[in-house]
């Protein structure tokens, strides 16, 4: 959790009317109704078409989720009434056997180079692969359980929220669950999934914070010990329920997290059940679906529900464990902006885990549509519309002397004052400059020996900012409100070979990183706040991926 923000609220809630069945259903034994229409899956990468989902009936009456005073939000409000949180998603975490000796003897290094990732953001969210008990393993040939002093570690850590609905979860035998419980409270984390009872078990968790409501349920599809009225053990999947679940949940909090657990281990791809699973939770109204348990990574992409975009990650791998299958060493955090109406940008980013430690590796550059958010990249879940400056009278003429060449020119508010500057690229005739010797390996100069070079004038025709020389020669320009999109091109091609933002800073402006591609620039007001962000349009790179199979020969856990 970041620091020196509101503390989160964390609530319980008990689901009195969700009893049903606790066995494990699969999607296809779910009674059917008329089938929805058509959705398109909109990734950064990708598109599909989800087929039509054949819904579940409701047996029984939506329990109804009493929620604090804390929540004020509505579906129905206009605009943005509280700052966007920032809510990010790991993996499968385990404590436990190859990882115990690094936990016992270095345990400040397991996750120190991760931490800064999980504490940066309100809420963190983890998948609990290891059982915290000191019970002897009783159940499965693998024995994960780490000690119950390890959930001090995940606390260190910035862990907030564990998820407990896995196949482990009992290994030690019924009071496996308890264990593991009480050692995620005493350390102050809150775990989901799991209990003393069904009714435990399917509890949601309700975390308020910065304003903002989350809804929390995890459910097991892996095969773990299930929960019964009397017995402890964890949330297996049942159609019926989570739909009951998630569609109250959507219409009471502002943000409906699931966790899942499930997936045939170890495929370069989810396997249908899991992709039919996930679809099913996107269209009932779940905003992410945070999916673990296959070992591997899968791509996320955002999949248009029945009433808005879902973040739908069907397994972001293992965040720590100490398997060594070239697959199952790397991980994905998906960190998510999210409001009182659901997710507003997202992003990814690679984890390598090695010798017992887990290490960010960075975030991963976007591969469609972006927008820059405080000089960091973002892909935009909701569906946004270019704003277009409004018609205006400037026009600063005589800006540029007669052997100047304007190249592009923008009119807007970029320092975010309110004044309005006219923002203009151009070539100039070459001049001795320093920064020729000093970069004696950059071509300066296009074919007519010119340089290039980029200026913000006030409506007065004086020079705010200027540069002296440009690495990379602006082609486009859209001035949104503190900061601008930029397209780069060749000295000798008009053409859009690249990408970037420049975020005006009081002096001069601070870069996000730039971007490959083409692309149109362009601003929008993603974040609702407002203010209009530089968004980069239209943007295409090409992607490479390597898929990895595992042999026949690989073990499982």
């Amino acid at each position: 959790m970041r620091g020196g923000l509101v503390p989160a609220v964390l609530t319980m809630l008990f689901v009195v009317a969700c009893g049903g069945s606790s066995e494990r259903r699969s999607v296809s034994e779910s009674p059917a109704t008329t089938p929805r229409t058509s959705a398109v899956v909109e990734s950064p990468s990708t598109t599909r078409t989800v087929d039509p989902i054949a819904e579940p009936t409701m047996s029984m009456s939506v329990p109804t989720l009493s929620i604090g005073p804390s929540s004020t939000s509505s579906r129905d409000d206009v605009g943005r009434s509280v700052e966007p949180v920032r809510l990010v998603f790991f993996g499968d975490v385990m404590l436990g056997r190859g990882v115990a000796p690094v936990v016992d003897g270095d345990p400040t290094s397991v996750f120190e180079r991760l931490r800064p990732v999980v504490v940066g953001a309100d809420l963190a969210f983890g998948n609990l692969e290891s059982p915290l008990t000191g019970r002897p393993h009783v159940i499965g040939e693998y024995a994960l359980e780490a000690d119950p002093d390890a959930a001090v570690l995940l606390a260190g850590a910035g862990f907030d929220v564990m998820g407990v609905a896995n196949n482990h979860a009992f290994d030690a035998g019924p009071e496996t669950v308890i264990d593991t419980f009480d050692a995620l409270e005493a350390a102050g984390i809150a775990g989901v999934g799991a209990g003393a009872s069904i009714a435990e078990a399917r509890q949601p968790l309700v975390v308020t914070v910065g304003g903002v409501t989350i809804g929390v349920v995890a459910f097991d599809m892996s095969g773990g010990q299930a929960a019964t009225v009397t017995t402890a053990g964890v949330n297996s999947w049942d159609a019926d329920v989570a739909r009951r679940v998630v569609t109250e949940l959507h219409r009471t909090v502002d943000v409906v997290v699931i966790g899942l657990h499930g997936g045939v281990e170890y495929l370069t791809r989810p396997d249908p059940v899991l992709v039919r699973v996930t679809d099913l939770l996107a269209d009932w109204g779940a905003d992410v679906v945070w999916g673990h348990g296959a070992h591997v990574v899968y791509p996320v992409e955002t999949l248009r529900g029945s009433t808005r975009m879902s973040v739908i990650a069907p397994g972001l791998g293992n965040t720590l464990f100490d398997q060594s299958l070239p697959r199952t060493m790397v991980g994905l955090a998906l960190e998510v902006l999210a409001d009182d109406d659901g997710v507003v940008a997202m992003r990814t980013g690679q984890i390598r885990t090695e010798a017992g430690r887990s290490e960010f590796e960075g975030w991963d550059e976007p591969a469609g549509d972006t927008v820059a958010l405080d000089g960091d990249w973002w892909t935009p879940v909701r569906a946004w519309t270019p704003i277009v400056a409004e018609p205006t009278s400037l026009r600063v003429d005589g800006l540029l002397p007669a052997d100047y060449e304007e190249v592009a020119r923008s009119v807007g508010d970029v320092t975010g004052t309110g004044d309005i500057d006219v923002v203009v690229a151009y070539r100039r005739p070459a001049r001795t400059e320093r920064a020729h010797d000093t970069f004696d390996e950059v071509d300066w100069f296009d074919e007519l020996g010119r340089t290039a070079h980029l200026a913000v004038y006030t409506s007065e025709a004086r020079m705010r900012w200027g540069s002296a020389l440009l690495f990379e020669p602006v082609g486009a320009i859209a001035v949104c409100d503190g900061s601008m999109a930029l397209g780069f091109t060749t000295l000798d091609d008009p053409t859009i070979v690249a990408g970037g933002a420049w975020l005006w800073d009081g002096f001069g402006f601070r870069t996000a990183a730039m971007l490959p591609g083409t692309a149109t620039p362009a601003c929008a007001d993603i974040d609702h706040d407002g203010r209009t962000d530089p968004v980069l349009a239209d943007r295409r790179v090409p992607v490479a991926a390597a898929i990895y199979t595992p042999s026949p020969n690989e073990t499982n856990d």
